[in-house]
């Protein structure tokens, strides 16, 4: 991850929103001197050894920094981990999506984990253990003052008096985790979806110092530890990137042990339907974590669940609710064996295509099983002519990925639009052998007389998808007989390029917007063919493009006439840079975030006087009955404002979202 200084403060200042100033100061240090060790933070952050140690061990503990030991070096090296830090700000996001996958227990699982840093199991289940018997003696204790003899009768009268009766306890103040035996089927349900993962002991290198241990390891073996020739550099290659991709399947160690315990989630039922019948208790079962196990939350696997819900949102845009509902469950079954949103250009290395993993797809039937009956597929399909439809058109699978991929390089944008006409060359295409007058096409058909034919719920599921892979976005390509897939990499591509012009559009207007995508298409213009093209006034045309260059979206460059190079005898070429364009926008959101941050702060500041006052123990959970008009007033404005800063923040990360990380 590029880190620039706008991106490099928002980490930090999230850091001292959530753990104070001591480990933002730390961080802030590592940010911008980089890598160093402890007796350079002291000295560059004038903090003692005891604070020193204090911060970096909080960092440490929330996986906010990489360390290194470098071999014969007696000190440690720290660095700044920017990706967790990042992730920071989309806990509320990830602890939404865990809640509506996997319920409120898991939820409350993910953010004691989340709030806690690297947990190990033992410590995670005493501490629930304790939840749980303080749960149990309040129970208890008011059971006592119901029933004081001890008879099984309760008392009706106080001092003579009639004894009111007692309110009953809220679902909500009920432990979401009522056993042990809970607790773990619901590590194991994280652990099967990979939100959560095991530590072990490269976990908090950085990938550069991985990278450079393991080929020095490699190197070792060749004689002289040199690599020479072209065979001898392939096979180098494909060396490393078997020991990285070794190395990263050591953090699904935990999945690994569940399976060859046999406790999948099929087992599991099977299990737990046993014990009813045979009377066995819950908190007798015995799922088999060892206590000493490390966990952490899996920021990648939390972001391909982020995308599967960006995704269905523009499914929804496009086709409606029920395709989107669709297109989410499907995402939903290609995510089991997805895990993470992009490859690594040197992990993911293969010399040979036929060593690559096969495309994950998923078959109708699959998709089918899994759909709620609820689900009303009928709705959001038209209805038209046989005649109309197009078989062959309708039901044709492509077997490869399209060729046609969206630019950011401007040049290469160019290349690919002088060939547009060849945009499908590539793509196997043939008919599938399951279409039938039409039903299954895109659309429903309409019987005699323009009466509508009745089809099963497998073939109106079968029309949302290929709704889905006629779109021109691509969320959905018909990989064969019945088998679906989606090709990430050209579908983000294409709503990047999505975003980029939409935020384009709100900035300079929608001419904006065609100049873009015109010298997107064109290459580089000079004004006069820009003119031409865009059928504008100079005048007009001079100011727009004067603009979208004053915020980066359009870039200029210099052609002399002459040898000598002579401004005045100079003409200049306009043209589109899409990488140039989208570190602008992040650069911008950055700062809008920072923004949010540091108004936030002034308004704690501004109103501290009334935070004091609820955070007073007599006061807290009574804000209504404790405090004065006035003060209610402030606390209630305050929240408004702190809710409409947290929500633009949150508004602002979707879009870096699918800009950077998606």
């Amino acid at each position: 991850m590029l880190v620039t200084a706008p991106l490099a403060e928002f980490c930090t200042l999230t850091i001292d929103e959530i753990y104070g100033e001591l480990p933002s100061r730390i961080y802030a240090s590592l940010l911008m001197r980089g890598r160093s060790t402890i007796q350079q933070l002291a000295g560059d952050t004038g903090m003692n050894a005891r604070q020193l140690r204090h911060g970096l061990a909080l960092l440490l503990q929330h996986n906010l920094l990489h360390y290194h030991l470098d071999a014969g070096s007696p000190h440690y090296f720290y660095e700044a981990n920017v990706e967790h830090a990042y992730n920071l700000a989309r806990t509320g996001k990830i602890l939404q999506m865990v809640e509506e996958t996997h319920g409120a227990a898991a939820k409350d699982v993910m953010q004691t984990i989340i709030l806690t840093g690297l947990t190990r199991v033992g410590d995670l289940v005493d501490a629930y253990q304790n939840r749980i018997d303080r749960m149990n003696r309040i129970k208890e204790k008011l059971k006592a003052e119901e029933d004081p003899f001890g008879n099984g009768v309760e008392s009706h009268e106080v001092n003579g008096e009639p004894k009111p009766k007692p309110t009953p306890q809220s679902s909500k103040s009920d432990p979401l985790i009522s056993s042990i035996a809970d607790l773990n089927k619901i590590i194991y349900k994280l652990v099967e979806a990979e939100l959560l993962i095991g530590v072990h002991k490269t976990s908090f290198e950085s990938p550069e110092d991985l990278l450079a241990t393991i080929e020095s390891d490699i190197q070792k073996t060749y004689p002289g530890g040199e690599v020479k020739g072209n065979k001898a550099k392939a096979e180098y290659k494909d060396k490393v990137a078997e020991a990285l991709r070794k190395n990263r399947s050591e953090s699904r160690s935990l999945k690994r042990k569940l399976e060859q315990n046999g406790l999948s989630a099929k087992r599991r039922k099977l299990f737990d339907g046993a014990a009813s019948a045979n009377g066995t208790p819950d908190g007798e079962m015995d799922l088999g974590i060892d206590p000493q196990q490390v966990m952490s939350i899996n920021y990648e696997k939390c972001l391909v669940e982020l995308r599967n819900r960006r995704l269905m949102h523009y499914a929804e845009e496009a086709f409606g609710q029920t395709t989107s509902w669709v297109y989410a469950s499907l995402l939903n079954l290609l995510s089991k064996d997805i895990s993470r949103c992009r490859d690594d250009p040197i992990t993911d290395h293969y010399e040979k295509d036929e060593e690559k993993p096969a495309p994950v797809v998923v078959t109708t039937s699959q998709l089918l099983d899994v759909l709620k009956t609820s689900l009303d597929l009928s709705v959001g399909l038209g209805q038209v002519d046989a005649d109309k439809i197009s078989v062959t058109a309708a039901e044709k699978i492509a077997e490869l990925p399209p060729r046609k991929k969206f630019f950011i390089d401007v040049q290469a944008e160019a290349d690919a639009n002088a060939s547009s006409d060849d945009d499908d060359e590539g793509e196997d295409v043939k008919p599938a052998t399951n279409g039938v007058n039409g039903v299954n096409g895109t659309h429903v058909t309409n019987g005699v007389n323009g009466t509508a034919k009745r089809v099963d719920r497998r073939t109106q599921l079968r029309q949302h998808l290929l709704l889905l892979s006629e779109s021109t976005q691509g969320f959905l390509r018909h990989c064969g007989a019945e088998e679906w897939t989606v090709d990430f990499v050209p579908l983000m591509a294409a709503l990047r390029q999505t975003e980029i012009d939409a935020t384009i559009e709100n900035t300079v207007g929608r001419e904006g917007v065609r100049l873009v995508r015109m010298l997107r298409a064109k290459g580089k213009l000079d004004e006069k063919a820009i003119m031409s093209v865009a059928l504008m006034r100079k005048a007009d045309m001079s100011k727009k493009l004067a603009e979208m260059h004053k915020y980066g979206f359009v870039q200029t460059q210099e052609v002399p006439r002459e040898a000598k190079a002579d401004v005045k005898k100079s003409f200049f070429l306009w043209y589109f840079d899409g990488t140039m364009a989208l570190e602008r926008i992040l650069d911008v959101s950055y700062k809008t975030m920072i923004h949010s941050l540091q108004v936030l702060d002034t308004l704690r500041e501004k109103d501290q006087h009334v935070l004091s006052l609820i955070k007073r123990s007599d006061v807290k959970g009574q804000e209504d009955d404790k405090l004065r008009k006035i003060h209610k007033e402030k606390l209630t404005q305050f929240l408004k404002l702190e809710r409409m800063l947290l929500g633009q923040i949150q508004r602002v990360d979707d879009l870096v979202a699918v800009l950077r990380d998606y």
